[in-house]
């Protein structure tokens, strides 16, 4: 019994030292991939203002938080990546772009096909929050791993797509973020990532998240707010 019982504490710790080593190396990775501060202090400048309504957005739609935290967990990716809902849409499922992104995630048509949404005139389920957060997770998932688990590049490529970002690095010579040439709109995209991680602690969001406490939600159990906002936020990237 004593045995048995050293050897679960035994597993509990090293299960801990795991959790720990990965967490330092995924806080280390940010700490290197970090851009300079003069470059995301103005982004800073322009959410900040909005700081009230990004948070108070987060605490509304808190079960989706929730969902989207713990897919991110089963496909071991950045607790960070949250934020990209609210950085595309603001967490608004009916958002669409002049370039024809849609959705909670933004997603073009052919890269909500390419992983199993179906869009067509009759249905779109870019719309849908569950298929298509299932679908954005797909995507960063494939975008974590092709790019070695660095944010910058991962982001840049959700941005502007992986063959872009692929032909900036083979052209660059390099894998730095800063040394690539990529448009400004996907630099700037990945700079208020990084603003917005300054104005939302990430932790403390997933630490106060709550799942849901039903087995299949319909689209307005996803968040706590009435369904029309009289004070919309505007998706973040168009700021």
């Amino acid at each position: 019994m004593a045995k048995s019982l050293s050897a679960q504490l035994l597993v509990h710790w090293l299960f801990r030292l795991v959790v720990f080593l990965v967490c330092l190396q995924i806080t280390s990775s940010y700490a290197q991939n970090r851009p300079p501060h003069n470059a995301i202090q103005p982004h800073i400048n322009t959410l900040k203002p909005y700081q009230s309504q990004i948070l108070k957005k987060l605490e509304e739609f808190d079960p989706l938080v929730n969902e989207i935290f713990r897919q991110l967990a089963e496909r071991s990716l950045p607790d960070s990546l949250v934020l990209v809902p609210m950085l595309e849409s603001s967490y608004n499922a009916n958002a669409v772009s002049p370039a024809k992104a849609a959705g909670l995630w933004q997603l073009m048509p052919a890269t909500a096909e390419r992983f199993g949404l179906t869009v067509n005139d009759r249905q779109d389920q870019r719309f849908e929050i569950e298929p298509s957060t299932h679908a954005a997770m797909q995507y960063l998932d494939f975008l974590y791993r092709k790019f070695d688990g660095d944010i910058n590049l991962t982001l840049a490529a959700y941005n502007a797509g992986e063959g872009r970002v692929q032909r900036a690095v083979k052209k660059a010579g390099s894998r730095q973020f800063s040394d690539l040439r990529l448009p400004k709109e996907t630099v700037d995209y990945v700079h208020r990532f990084y603003a917005l991680l300054v104005l939302v602690d990430v932790t403390s969001l997933k630490q106060n998240s709550v799942a849901p406490m039903w087995l299949f939600a319909s689209e307005s159990h996803w968040q706590n707010a009435p369904l029309v906002d009289l004070n919309p936020l505007p998706p973040l990237v168009s700021l």
